[in-house]
């Protein structure tokens, strides 16, 4: 019988579900409607919000990126000119430092010839002297008397003329 009662349609019970369901529509739409659709209205501006940050975000992200990588090349290109550079400049100063040395040992070269030169010529004339002065000293035992500077030249110089 319960069952029955269920399934029986009843043209009562029909008219005050039809009633009831268009009194809750009406408090619904009257009450709870308005607040619902300013909570998704609320909720769509609130995402629209974010999706905007979050565009000018990457946007700006982007911009800070370039910004990096324009600054990283000026870095490396920085320090790659730095770098030839100091390699220039110590390529020029060791450049230097060779012309320095062989200037110095080109004078000191110089130096020690002219030394060995003059060394040389004070020897030249110290042995000359000497010779002369054992030549005097021979001459003067083999004819038996001293001889003087003038008549010792005199002697040297019929010697050379004999020699030539």
């Amino acid at each position: 019988m319960g069952l029955q009662n269920i399934l029986n349609i009843e043209p009562g019970s029909i008219l005050w579900t039809i009633v009831t369901f268009l009194i809750v529509v009406w408090l619904f739409g009257k009450f709870a409607w308005k607040p619902i659709i300013k909570g998704l209205q609320d909720r769509e501006a609130s995402i629209r919000n974010d999706l905007e940050t979050a565009k000018t975000e990457r946007e700006k992200a982007g911009a800070l990126l370039d910004d990096y990588k324009k600054a990283m090349a000026n870095a490396k290109k920085e320090s790659a000119e730095i770098i030839q550079q100091a390699q220039d400049h110590a390529s020029k100063l060791r450049n230097e430092a060779e012309a320095d040395a062989k200037d110095q040992a080109h004078r000191l070269l110089d130096k020690a010839r002219q030394d060995i030169a003059r060394e040389s010529d004070a020897a030249k004339a110290e042995l000359s002297r000497h010779v002369a002065e054992l030549t005097a000293r021979a001459t003067s035992r083999l004819l038996g008397r001293v001889i003087d500077d003038k008549e010792h030249e005199k002697l040297i110089m019929d010697a050379l003329k004999e020699d030539r």
